[in-house]
């Protein structure tokens, strides 16, 4: 079973250690280093090369979203997942749109954090029930957006984390065709890279807004 390796970015040293415990348990896991600042997060990210990185957003010196910028820019490969008390619709589009693989609030229990810890190091997205629920319009409802029934499968899928080489494989259709049809529901629904696409299916799921209009 391969190890999935994850850096810690927590300034509050008790949950720090906490998760760190909690990794370090689990067979398919391995804490390989925990960060107090956001300067100290960049540094032990290219010295220790994590598979992901836990970050919270309120970390001292550097915050979590100067950091995202800052990997963004070195072109890391690390994919990351914030787990932070923010819960505000603007924090979490930013993080979505500096590359967040995923977004899980701090007061979820430790189970919901694995399962993001695993679906992301499969390469997939995940996004809380929570977080998806505040992409919803201000009336708790959204507007019907008419999708054709291939789309709706496709962005179903997406919430269930699938990814693009994945749903090819199970629709019996190129990769090239799921991609197509990520970038029409990306236009047609106004969202802006796969993790808020995650979002916004996660919540639909429950809600059924959107309308098909045949394939």
């Amino acid at each position: 079973m391969p190890t999935t390796r994850i850096l810690i970015a927590e300034d509050h040293a008790m949950l720090a250690d906490a998760l760190s415990m909690l990794l370090n348990v689990q067979e398919d896991m391995q804490c390989v280093g925990i960060a107090r600042d956001g300067a100290s997060a960049l540094r032990l990210t290219v010295q220790t090369q994590p598979d992901i990185l836990l970050l919270d957003l309120g970390l001292p010196q550097l915050d979590g979203l100067a950091v995202m910028k800052a990997l963004q820019a070195q072109a890391s490969l690390v994919r990351t997942i914030v787990v932070t008390a923010r819960m505000d619709a603007g924090s979490v589009r930013a993080a979505l749109a500096l590359g967040a693989a995923g977004y899980v609030p701090k007061n979820e229990s430790s189970s919901e954090l694995l399962l993001a810890v695993r679906r992301v190091a499969q390469g997939r997205s995940y996004i809380s029930n929570e977080i998806a629920n505040l992409f919803m319009d201000a009336d708790g409802s959204s507007p019907a957006i008419k999708l054709t029934a291939s789309e709706i499968t496709i962005l179903q899928l997406v919430g269930e984390g699938f990814t693009s080489k994945e749903m090819g494989i199970k629709l019996g259709i190129s990769e090239g065709t799921v991609r197509k049809h990520r970038e029409n529901l990306r236009s047609k629904l106004g969202i802006r890279n796969s993790a808020e696409m995650a979002a916004y299916a996660i919540r639909t799921q429950a809600s059924s807004p959107i309308e098909p209009k045949g394939c």
